[in-house]
């Protein structure tokens, strides 16, 4: 007859102590950060790329819009030469110097003249790019190979504690502490052999 846990009645298995809950509980914080810090160093370099693309559609958005205004302005302006005879008369009045007979011409400096080529269409408001607030961690974390390597290095030092100091006891009776004894003589009893 085999002795495993099917045999062995519930109400028979001592109850868990204290100790041994928190260890177990210790056992698995460990194991989470050290998930949680091979994650950060492993997407770190992945989020920084989707950050940076997300920052280049957004100038290219930004560009987009002002070259539709300028193309929706040039339209206008086409539109009025096509249409608008006395528009069309003084726009090539203005851009050939032309007089009209019996016109009076004024002379004024060159930098007072009208100059339909120096006439652009009205700018964007720069628009500052939204930066999210976890952007220089994430690009330290990418691009510093010390502070990775040194994440890596804690994630294992946890994998090692928690399954060296924290794994369940060895010994078949429970893990009684006694009032009296240090942690690490806790520790020495519940994985002596």
């Amino acid at each position: 007859m085999s002795t495993t846990d099917q045999s062995i009645a519930p109400q028979s298995l001592p109850p868990e102590t204290a100790f041994g809950m928190a260890v177990s509980l210790l056992f698995w914080f460990c194991l989470l950060l050290a998930a949680l810090l091979f994650a950060a160093v492993s997407l770190a370099p992945k989020l920084l790329d989707s950050l940076q693309l997300r920052s280049q559609f957004d100038q290219n958005q930004r560009q987009l819009v002002a070259m539709e205004r300028q193309t929706e302005q040039l339209q206008r302006v086409i539109e009025a030469i096509q249409t608008d005879a006395d528009f069309s008369a003084e726009l090539t009045r203005i851009e050939f110097d032309a007089v009209l007979p019996g016109e009076e011409v004024i002379p004024v400096e060159m930098d007072l003249k009208l100059d339909l080529r120096s006439l652009e269409t009205p700018a964007l408001p720069p628009i500052q790019a939204v930066k999210e607030w976890f952007e220089p961690i994430v690009l330290r974390l990418a691009s510093d190979t010390r502070l990775r390597n040194g994440f890596l290095g804690a994630a294992i030092l946890l994998v090692i504690v928690s399954f060296t100091a924290c794994a369940p006891a060895r010994n078949e009776d429970p893990c009684t502490p006694q009032g009296h004894d240090s942690l690490w003589g806790q520790l020495r009893k519940r994985y002596a052999r």
